[in-house]
C-alpha cells in the first residue's frame, strides 16, 4: 500500500486574494498615492471646519488692497479690492470640494451608464455610442464648459454639471472595455442562458 506524504504547502490551496483587497494592498504600496490622500483630507478637514475657526467673510473688504502678508493680522495679506486672502481660500476650499464631488459623480455615472451599455450590447449600439463619444473626445473640453455655464446660470451646480458633462469619455471607455470583458465570462453566459434580463445581468 503505497502512503503520499502531503506537504503543507500542497494540502493548503493557495489564498486567492478579491480584486477589491488587491486594489488596496497597491493603493497601500503607493507612497504617492498615499501622500495625495493625506492632502485630500487635510484640505477637506479646512474646508470643513475652517468657517468656523476662521470666522471672517471672504467678501468683506478688510484692509488696503494688495497688502503684503503678515500686515496688522493679515497672515497672507488681501488681494487687489482689500479682501482677507485667508478667509477667500478657507471658505472657498468647501465651494470647490462640493463642485469637484458633484462632477466627479456625474462624470461616473454617465461614463459608466454609456460604457456598459456599449461594451454590454456591441453591435450597432456600440457603433454609435462609441462615436459620440469620440465626438466629446475631440471637443475643447475646457472651451465646452465654458460654453455650457455661460448657456446657463452661472451657478456651483451649473459649474459641476458642465465638468461632469465634458469629462465622462475616458470613463466610458475604461468602463466598456471591462464590460467586453466580463460579458463572455460563465456566469454571464448562464444568467443569459437562464432568461435574466440584461439590465439586471448589467447590474449585478
Amino acid at each position: 500500500m503505497n502512503t503520499t506524504l502531503l506537504t503543507p504547502d500542497a494540502q493548503a490551496p493557495p489564498v486567492s486574494r478579491s480584486p477589491m483587497r488587491e486594489a488596496l494592498v497597491a493603493f497601500g504600496r503607493n507612497h504617492a498615492a498615499l501622500l495625495g490622500v493625506a492632502l485630500l483630507l487635510t484640505m477637506a478637514g479646512i474646508s470643513i471646519i475652517g468657517p468656523w475657526l476662521y470666522p471672517v467673510d471672504p467678501f468683506d473688504i478688510v484692509w488696503a488692497p494688495l497688502s503684503p502678508p503678515g500686515t496688522e493680522g493679515f497672515i497672507l495679506g488681501t488681494d487687489y479690492l482689500g479682501r482677507d486672502i485667508v478667509a477667500g481660500i478657507v471658505h472657498g476650499g468647501r465651494a470647490t470640494l462640493a463642485v469637484g464631488a458633484a462632477a466627479a459623480l456625474i462624470t461616473i455615472f454617465i461614463g459608466i451608464c454609456l460604457g456598459a451599455t456599449a461594451g454590454y450590447y456591441r453591435g450597432w449600439v456600440d457603433d454609435v455610442l462609441m462615436r459620440v463619444t469620440e465626438f466629446f473626445q475631440v471637443l475643447p473640453a475646457l472651451l465646452l464648459a465654458m460654453v455650457l455655464v455661460m448657456l446657463f446660470a452661472p451657478k456651483l451646480s451649473t459649474i459641476a454639471m458642465a465638468i461632469g458633462v465634458v469629462s465622462w469619455p475616458s470613463v466610458a471607455r475604461l468602463s466598456r472595455a471591462e464590460f467586453l470583458r466580463i460579458r463572455e465570462l460563465d456566469y454571464v453566459q448562464s444568467a443569459r442562458a437562464i432568461g435574466a434580463r440584461n439590465t439586471r445581468i448589467m447590474w449585478r
